[in-house]
Order: structure tokens, then sequence, then C-alpha cells
């Protein structure tokens, strides 16, 4: 059942990843913490195997289409190796806490802080999300980047922003809280990284998902080392997640190519709102 169950979150997951350009991390270490019961560390852990699986067959899928900006990708990712360090660091420090007593509920003090970072990141993110779909034709997205208000030099340009000039030190610093996520939570900062491409980059929206997938195979090649090495990977685990994720991606691609951008991330919203119910449902039934 657990093999089976797996299959399903990993094509789940793969779907989101082809039509979002995010390695699906937001839902896939709640959903094997909160319904198969899978220790957090090792949700963490294995969840990043299954993103680099999938983020491989959905570069390789994306090829030729010109829409991933690598620059942008490698110099984000110049801080984001140095977050998913602190962010595993972080997590192995968590292991060795004492569990947290909530009535008769005792949690390990991992599952119970990870599963609140996630409630406030997914809450931020689909209230962004929403405020500006629900703004119709005035949406801010592909209105130049709000990074690029930001003037510290040296900088650089990235031929597929509105406005191509943005400050390398601003865009290290922001692809290493992505990396520290990564790290912590298992997640590749897709759900992050999508749309701060297109809200404080200024990037459309298609070409924003394909980079956010280049910069997500690099930082969870470096998470699924990590962890493999901090001993937190379940490779019997991955193997079901990473079949299921190859086909979903294949399907989420296809998709991806039929809608258009204000559609895409209100979908995105959607998704990101069902996540969050998800891991509010179940800090709620530890409070209880």
């Amino acid at each position: 059942m657990i093999i089976a169950a797996a299959f399903i979150v990993g094509g789940t997951v793969g779907v989101l990843t082809g039509l979002f350009g995010v390695g699906g991390g937001f839902l896939i270490t709640p959903m094997l913490n909160v319904l198969l019961g899978i220790p957090m560390p090792i949700a963490v852990g294995t969840g990043t195997v299954q993103i680099l699986g999938v983020a491989t067959a959905g570069l390789y899928r994306r090829r030729g289409q010109g829409l991933t900006d690598y620059k942008m990708a490698v110099v984000l990712f110049g801080g984001n190796y140095v977050g998913v360090r602190l962010g595993v660091t972080s997590l192995e420090w968590l292991e060795t806490a004492a569990s947290l007593q909530f009535g008769d509920n005792l949690v390990p003090a991992a599952d119970f802080v990870i599963l609140c970072i996630f409630l406030l990141v997914l809450a931020a993110t689909a209230a962004w999300l929403l405020f500006d779909t629900s703004r119709g034709g005035t949406s801010l997205a592909g209105h130049g980047g709000l990074l690029a208000r930001i003037k510290l030099a040296p900088y650089t340009n990235f031929s597929m922003l509105e406005q191509p000039r943005l400050s390398i030190v601003v865009v290290s610093y922001f692809g290493l809280l992505l990396g520290l996520l990564t790290g912590l939570l298992g997640i590749g900062g897709g759900v992050i990284l999508f749309p701060a491409l297109v809200y404080l980059m200024g990037m459309r929206t298609h070409p924003a998902a394909a980079t956010s997938l280049a910069l997500i195979w690099l930082s969870s090649l470096v998470a699924t080392i990590s962890h493999t090495v901090a001993g937190n990977t379940d490779i019997r685990l991955a193997i079901p997640l990473l079949v299921g994720g190859t086909v979903g991606v294949q399907i989420g691609i296809t998709f991806c190519k039929r809608l258009a951008g204000l559609r895409l991330r209100r979908l995105f919203a959607l998704v990101v709102m069902a996540a969050m119910v998800l891991v509010g449902a179940k800090v709620a039934s530890i409070l209880i």
C-alpha cells in the first residue's frame, strides 16, 4: 500500500513539476509525512531524491524550447549551494532536539517546526498569488521586477527579463534563501522561485517555469547528496516516487504548453492552497 501510494504521490508531484517548473517538494514532503506517516527527516531527504529525478526528466523534455535562462539559474545557484548546506545542518540539529508535548501528543521537534515553516511559506505564497491573479488584466506579472530597484554593484544582464539589469549580489542572496528552504524542508524552492521570477525579477510566466526547473535540478542535486550522507534517504520509497514522477512530468509539460500565463498562475495558487490546507490540518491535529 505504501509503494502504491508513493507512486501516486510521485505522479502528482511530477505533473506539477511539468506545469509550473516547481520540484513539488512543497507537496511531497508533507504528503509523505501526513498521509504515509514517514518521519519528517526521511520525508525531506527522500523527497529531494524524487525532485532530482523528476527535474531531470523535465529538463530533458524542455530541451530545445529556448525558454530557460541558464545564466539566471547559475547566478542563483551561487548562493543556493551555501543555503542548502545550512538547511541540511539545521535539520540535523532539529533531529537531536527534544520532542514537544502538546496535551497528550508527543511530537518530534523536527516534525512540528518544519510543518509550521511549511504553513507560513505556503500561506504567504498563496495570498500573494491570489491577490495578483484576482486583478485580471492589471496583473503585476511581467511589469519589471521589484529586485531591479535595488542598486547594489556589481550588475549583470539577463536577456529574458523585462528589465534585464540586476544586481548579482541581490540575486545570489535570494538564491541562498531558496537553498536554505531546500535543505531544511526538502523543497526544490520552486514554490517560491516560480512566483519570485515572475514578480520580483520581471520574467514572463512560461520562461519562469523553465528557468525554475533548471535551478531546482542544481539545488536538489546538492541536497540529495547531503541528505544521503546524513542518512535521511530511503531508496525503497524513492523508487516508486521516481517512477510516478517521471510519468507525471511528461503530462504536466504537455498541459503547460496549452495554458495561458494568467490561468497557469491561478492554477498554481489553488495547488499551493491545497498544500496549505493539508499542512494546516496536520498542525491543528497536533495542537488540539
